[in-house]
């Protein structure tokens, strides 16, 4: 059996900048002031580490951001989840079908791998009609460090299907460098898709075992697939 994780915002779904406004405002609700997220990347990266970074470009010490991190992550999953409508979330070209076609394979089991909160995870995943593809996952509220996700992932996995994963029949799909650093890191066969903000020339040099343009065509997808499940 293959262990197939996917990654959410650029590689299934967008909702429409709404993670990073409800971040924002969630910083102001807890700190009292607008914080400018300039030059803070959010793209593939977990959410306390994007908390961080915006924390610490205002001049926030480690340990006062060590202090209030729980809260703020809370703030804002609270916040998105009251206000992010199926509306604000659009569905990638091709995953539906893409996800009906793993779900339906015997051989495949879907999961999660996001810099999300689990929360907000399924709050956009609830949005977008899809939750119900993945029953677990690894998320940004499991670590920091998005490296450090496809171990818990790979864990839920042999907890949920009652079998090992070994990183190398894990399969991760993303839009990002991360993820294609953080499946290499662990051992397992990155695929990577250019629907999100990272150019394709960013992509292809990062080194994944496969680089698509969109899911609609999944053909190499798929052929990746049958030749690590022979």
């Amino acid at each position: 059996m293959l262990l197939v994780l996917f990654d959410i915002d650029g590689t299934l779904l967008t909702s429409n900048g709404m993670g990073r406004t409800s971040i924002r405002h969630a910083l102001e609700q807890v700190y009292g002031r607008e914080l400018s997220t300039d030059g803070v990347s959010f793209a593939g990266r977990t959410d306390p580490a994007i908390v961080r970074d915006i924390l610490t470009n205002a001049g926030f010490s480690t340990e006062r951001i060590d202090e209030l991190m729980e809260r703020c992550l809370k703030c804002y999953a609270d916040l998105l989840e009251s206000s992010l409508t199926p509306e604000q979330v659009t569905l990638l070209p091709g995953v539906r079908g893409l996800l009906d076609q793993f779900s339906s394979n015997p051989r495949t089991q879907l999961g999660l791998i996001t810099g999300n909160l689990r929360s907000t995870a399924y709050t956009k995943l609830r949005a977008g009609g899809v939750a119900h593809y993945f029953p677990f996952g690894a998320f940004g509220s499991d670590h920091e460090d998005r490296k450090q996700l496809p171990a818990f992932a790979a864990e839920r996995a042999s907890q949920y299907c009652d079998r090992h994963f070994e990183p190398h029949n894990t399969l991760i799909i993303g839009d990002t460098e991360h993820d294609i650093s953080c499946s290499q890191f662990f051992g397992a066969q990155a695929v990577a898709v250019a629907t999100g903000v990272v150019d394709y020339e960013v992509l292809e040099e990062a080194g994944p075992v496969i680089l698509l343009r969109d899911l609609e065509e999944p053909k190499a997808l798929f052929d990746l697939v049958e030749s690590l499940l022979d």
